[in-house]
C-alpha cells in the first residue's frame, strides 16, 4: 500500500513538473515573440486615419479620438458608410500609438477596399487613465468609481452625434457596430444590451465578464430586439478557465435567443492568448462577416 501511494505521489509530481515545465516553455517563446515588436516600433497608420479630441462633459475633460476612413472617401462625396466605434482605440491603427502591435484595423478595411467590398469609417476611443472605471458599468467593492453607464451614454449621445455631423456615416442601428477587447470587449457587451436602438453590431473580444458575472448575464433582451444584430464574439486559445468559459456562455446565451449563424459566430482564437495579436487576429475574421449582410 505504502508503494502505491509513493507511486502514485512520484507520478503525480512527474505530471505537475511536466506540464509547469511546458508552460514555462511557452511562456518563455510567448515573451521573445512580443519583444520583437516591441523593439522596432514604427508608425504603421494608413494615410487616411486621423486624430482628434472630444469634450467628455461628465468628466469636464478632453478625449483623444482616432478616425479613419476608408481609401475612397474624398473621391466619393455622395456615399454613406456604417460606422465601428472600437473601445481602447489606441491599439486600432498604429504600432507606435499602441506602443505594441496594433490590431491592423485599416489595412483590414483597405484590403476590403481594393477588392470593391463593404467598407466602413472607424472611430477608434482612446483609453481613460482610469480605464478600469471607465469599463466598469455597475459600481462595486473592486471598482468602487466604476462611470461605464455614464461613459455608455455619452459615446451613444454626443460622439455619436459629432460623428454623425462630421462624417458621412449611415446612422441606422444596423450600420453601427461597438467593439472592444478584454474590459472593453466586456463594454461591448454591456454597451449593445443597454443600447440596443444604437447599436446593431458588436464585436466582443476575450470579454472580461468576471468584472460582475451575474448582473451582466442577468441583462436581457427581447428575441425582436435581437433579430437583427450581428454579434461576432471571441477569445484566445489560451487565455484559461475564465475567460474562455465565459466568452462561450455570451455565445450560448445568444444562441438560446433564436440568433443562427449569419447573425451569431463564436471564434476561437488558436494558439494565442491575452494579447494584440490575438485581437488583430480575431478583428481580420469578424469584419468580413460583420459587413456581410
Amino acid at each position: 500500500m505504502k508503494k502505491f501511494i509513493l507511486l502514485s505521489l512520484l507520478i503525480g509530481l512527474l505530471i505537475f513538473g511536466f506540464f509547469k515545465a511546458r508552460g514555462y516553455y511557452y511562456w518563455q517563446k510567448e515573451k521573445e515573440r512580443r519583444a520583437t515588436f516591441y523593439e522596432n516600433l514604427v508608425d504603421t497608420s494608413s494615410p487616411t486615419v486621423g486624430k482628434d479630441s472630444i469634450m467628455i462633459e461628465y468628466q469636464q475633460d478632453m478625449r483623444l479620438i482616432h478616425t479613419y476612413v476608408p481609401p475612397d472617401y474624398e473621391k466619393d462625396s455622395t456615399s454613406r458608410y456604417p460606422v465601428i466605434y472600437m473601445m481602447d482605440g489606441e491599439s486600432s491603427f498604429n504600432d507606435l500609438e499602441n506602443m505594441g502591435p496594433e490590431w491592423e484595423i485599416d489595412e483590414v478595411i483597405n484590403v476590403a477596399s481594393q477588392q470593391g467590398k463593404q467598407t466602413a469609417i472607424v472611430i477608434g476611443i482612446n483609453q481613460a487613465e482610469d480605464r478600469d472605471a471607465e469599463y466598469t458599468p455597475f459600481i462595486n467593492d473592486d471598482n468602487p468609481d466604476a462611470h461605464g453607464t455614464e461613459f455608455a451614454n455619452w459615446v451613444t449621445t454626443d460622439l455619436k452625434t459629432w460623428v454623425d455631423n462630421n462624417f458621412r456615416t449611415k446612422t441606422d442601428a444596423a450600420s453601427t457596430s461597438i467593439g472592444g477587447i478584454s474590459r472593453s470587449g466586456m463594454m461591448a457587451y454591456f454597451m449593445l444590451m443597454q443600447h440596443p436602438d444604437i447599436f446593431g453590431n458588436a464585436i466582443i473580444q476575450s470579454p472580461s465578464m468576471w468584472v460582475d458575472h451575474d448582473k451582466l448575464f442577468a441583462m436581457a433582451l427581447s428575441k425582436e430586439q435581437l433579430s437583427d444584430k450581428k454579434i461576432f464574439i471571441s477569445v484566445g486559445q489560451y487565455e484559461g478557465n475564465i475567460m474562455v468559459p465565459h466568452a462561450e456562455e455570451i455565445y450560448d446565451k445568444f444562441s438560446a435567443l433564436g440568433l443562427g449563424d449569419n447573425h451569431l459566430k463564436f471564434q476561437l482564437i488558436e494558439n494565442e492568448s491575452h494579447w494584440h495579436i490575438t485581437w488583430r487576429k480575431s478583428f481580420a475574421l469578424a469584419y468580413p462577416w460583420l459587413m456581410d449582410k
